[in-house]
C-alpha cells in the first residue's frame, strides 16, 4: 500500500481505472491507484458506510477462474480477517468482482514501504534494529495463529512517519501444514528460505529466513549474494549482526531461530550492547560516551532474581490495574493500590495475565528471553538497561490503555443515548452528525 504505483514490477494484466472499479464496487469512492505488480494492484478507497479510509486490492481475474485458488482465497481472507494486531494491516472484507477479480478490503496506512526507506533514505541501526524487532512481533502473532506469511519482504512493510511497523500483503499466507505443496508459490526469490525453492514441506521458519534476509538488507543496503559477504563490509555495525544473521538464514531449518520471538530476543540484546552505533552516512553515527558513574557492585544471581520479579510483579499489577480499573480519573491512586496488594491479590492477576493480557504477555515473556541472552544476572550496567527499556515500553502501553479506556467510556455513554436504534459505529456516527 504504498503512495506512489511500485515502479520494478510490470503488471500481469490490465490493472482496472478508477472508474472501472467504481461501477465493479459501487459501495466505495475510489480515489487513487496506490500501487500495482506481477500479483495485483492496490486503491485507496473512501468507505462511506463507515466514514473511512481503507484499500482495496485486487488479484488478477485468472486467479478467481481456479476453482481451488478461490476457494484456499476465501479461507485464507477469514484466517487474515483474525489476524487483529498492532503491528499486521487488518483485513476488513473479501470477495470477488463482476469483471473476477477476487479483492480484498484492508487497513489502509499512510506511510511508505521499507523498500522506500531501505534505497532512498539513510537507515540508522537503531531504526532498522527497531523496525525488524516489530517485524517479528507481527510474524511471532501470526504464527501462534497457524499463520504464515511466506512473502516477507520490504515491499510488504509499511512504516507510518512514527517508525510504527504494518506487515501487510498476506496474499501467499497459509495455514500452517505438514505436507508440502504442488503448488506452493515462492513469493519472491531473494527472500525465499531454500525449502521453498525446493518444495520441501514449509513451516514459520521460511518467515524467520526472510527476516534475516531484511535486516541484512536494511544494514548492507542490499540483499545478500551468493556467497554471502559479511554485512560488515557495507555498514559500521560489529560482527554480532553477521552471527545473528547467519543463524536466521541458515540453509538448514533446525540451524535457525526456532520462532521470531528468540530471534527478536537476540536483535535486541544485541542493539543494546552496541547502543549509538549508527549505519554510514546516518544523522546519528557518534556512539554514546560511556557513563562515567562507578560500577554498582555485584549481585549475587539468587540476588538479581529475586529483584527481578519484584520489579516485574510491581509492573505487572500497576499495568493490570490499568486494565482492570480504565478510569484515568484513577490513575493517580494506582501507587498505592500496588503498595497494598496481597501476595494473593499480586498471584491472582499474574495467573489470569496470559488470558486477559496476552500482548502484555509478550512482553513480559520478550524481557525475560532478553535477560537470559544477554546474561543480565551477571552485569549490572545490562540488567539497569534492559529494565529501562522495559519500563519505556511498559509506560508507552499504559498511556495506549488510558487513551483507549477514555474512548470506551466516552462510547459507552454515547450508547446509551441511543433509543430504539441497534448499537453500531455507523449509528454513532449519525448521530454525532444529527447533534451539530
Amino acid at each position: 500500500m504504498a503512495e506512489e504505483p511500485t515502479p520494478d514490477e510490470t503488471p500481469s494484466f490490465d490493472v482496472p481505472s478508477i472508474d472501472e472499479m467504481s461501477a465493479y464496487l459501487p459501495q466505495f469512492k475510489f480515489e487513487k491507484l496506490a500501487a500495482c505488480g506481477g500479483m495485483g494492484a492496490v486503491y485507496k478507497v473512501w468507505q462511506e458506510s463507515l466514514a473511512r479510509w481503507v484499500a482495496v486490492k485486487i488479484l488478477p481475474p485468472k486467479f478467481s477462474a481456479e476453482q481451488g485458488f478461490a476457494d484456499r482465497f476465501k479461507t485464507e481472507a477469514r484466517a487474515m480477517a483474525k489476524l487483529n494486531h498492532t503491528n499486521i494491516v487488518g483485513v476488513y472484507d473479501f470477495g470477488i468482482t463482476p469483471a473476477g477479480h477476487l479483492f480484498l478490503v484492508m487497513e489502509w496506512i499512510e506511510g511508505r514501504s521499507l523498500h522506500d526507506l531501505i534505497h532512498k533514505t539513510n537507515l540508522t541501526l537503531r531504526k532498522a534494529t527497531n523496525l525488524a524487532m516489530q517485524l517479528c512481533e507481527a510474524l511471532s502473532f501470526a504464527h501462534e495463529h497457524g499463520i504464515i506469511h511466506r512473502d516477507i519482504k520490504p515491499g510488504n512493510i509499511m512504516v507510518n512517519d512514527a517508525d510504527h511497523v504494518k506487515v501487510a500483503d498476506f496474499g501467499l499466507a497459509r495455514p500452517v501444514s505438514n505436507e508440502a505443496e504442488e503448488d506452493n508459490p515462492m513469493g519472491t526469490p531473494d527472500y525465499a528460505a531454500p525449502e521453498i525453492r525446493g518444495g520441501s514441506v514449509i513451516d514459520h521458519r521460511v518467515d524467520i529466513f526472510a527476516v534475516g534476509v531484511v535486516l541484512y538488507e536494511m544494514l548492507a543496503g542490499r540483499v545478500p549474494e551468493e556467497p554471502r559477504r559479511p554485512v560488515t563490509l557495507f555498514a559500521k555495525v560489529s560482527s554480532r549482526w553477521d552471527e545473528i544473521i547467519a543463524r536466521a538464514i541458515h540453509p538448514d531449518p533446525e540451524r535457525r531461530y526456532q520462532d521470531a520471538g528468540e530471534f527478536r530476543a537476540h536483535i535486541n540484546v544485541a542493539m543494546k550492547q552496541e547502543t549509538g552505533v549508527a549505519l554510514p552516512e546516518a544523522d546519528d553515527h557518534k556512539p554514546q560516551r560511556p557513563s562515567s558513574k562507578p560500577t554498582a557492585p555485584l549481585r549475587s544471581q539468587p540476588q538479581q532474581l529475586g529483584l527481578t520479579l519484584g520489579i516485574v510483579g510491581l509492573v505487572v499489577v500497576a499495568l493490570l490495574a490499568l486494565i482492570f480499573w480504565p478510569s484515568p480519573r484513577k490513575t493517580a491512586a494506582m501507587a498505592s493500590e500496588v503498595a497494598e496488594a496481597t501476595p494473593e491479590e499480586i498471584q491472582q492477576v499474574i495467573s489470569t495475565l496470559a488470558t486477559s493480557d496476552p500482548e502484555l504477555t509478550r512482553l513480559l515473556n520478550s524481557f525475560s528471553e532478553d535477560w537470559a541472552a544477554s546474561g543480565a544476572g551477571q552485569n549490572p550496567a545490562l540488567a539497569e538497561k534492559l529494565r529501562g527499556a522495559l519500563n519505556s515500553a511498559l509506560q508507552s502501553k499504559t498511556k495506549d490503555r488510558r487513551e483507549a479506556a477514555r474512548r470506551a467510556e466516552i462510547v459507552t455513554a454515547e450508547l446509551a443515548k441511543l433509543k430504539g436504534v441497534a448499537p453500531s459505529l455507523k449509528a454513532l456516527m449519525q448521530a454525532a452528525e444529527s447533534s451539530f
